[in-house]
């Protein structure tokens, strides 16, 4: 009997864990992590305020857990883009750099939350491994690239980490929230720009 009520105990709070976290992911899939207060979090769930950190430790172990599900989905995105292309550097490049801007340029508000935001430590923390997975897959593209002699000879690591930020922050402006829909520049250029940017980078033979 009390292993049954401790079961049922631990269904609840896996629920209302997973109520609180599909709210946190809404509000910063619309408006940002700033957004996601615990009254907006809450709120949001039906939930009082106080219930809050009855289910979680804390909000930022709430929002580095909706940073690392919607981060883990882009980049399964990417990864499944890139294993899709024809096996050849050149092409497997292309359909990261593409896939990744064009996801960015659709969902721009979670875009901008996920590579530029301002964000507690957690949140870093979080970013950081994410940008990681996109090194190590870039890594493993420039190698092949070097070994099939369509790249010029180079450091993969470095080239890596040099792209990864390269194609973050050529998309920082296009994604600010600060600028309007209006201001935006057209998504295909913006992507056409950045592969061709990527490409000169890699030294494409």
């Amino acid at each position: 009997m009390a292993e049954q009520r401790r079961r049922r105990v631990n269904v609840v709070a896996g629920d209302r864990r997973r109520e609180l976290r599909e709210a946190a992911s809404g509000i910063v899939r619309e408006e940002g992590f700033g957004a996601a207060t615990v009254k907006a979090i809450t709120a949001r769930a039906g939930m009082s305020a106080g219930l809050l950190y009855t289910y979680v430790d804390s909000v930022d172990d709430l929002l580095a857990e909706v940073f690392r599900q919607c981060a883990g989905a882009e980049l399964t995105a990417v990864d499944d883009a890139v294993h899709a292309a024809p096996d050849d550097a050149r092409a497997r490049l292309v359909a990261l750099i593409e896939t990744f801007a064009a996801r960015a340029l659709r969902g721009r508000r979670l875009a901008w939350a996920l590579l530029a935001e301002p964000v507690g430590r957690a949140v870093d923390e979080e970013r950081l491994a994410y940008r990681r997975g996109y090194a190590a897959l870039l890594e493993e593209i420039v190698r092949q690239g070097i070994a099939s002699e369509v790249f010029a000879p180079q450091d993969p690591a470095i080239t890596a980490a040099g792209l990864v930020g390269a194609i973050g922050e050529a998309l920082t402006g296009p994604l600010s929230p600060v600028s309007g829909v209006e201001d935006a520049p057209d998504p295909e250029s913006v992507v056409v720009t950045i592969t061709a940017l990527c490409l000169r980078a890699v030294g494409e033979r």
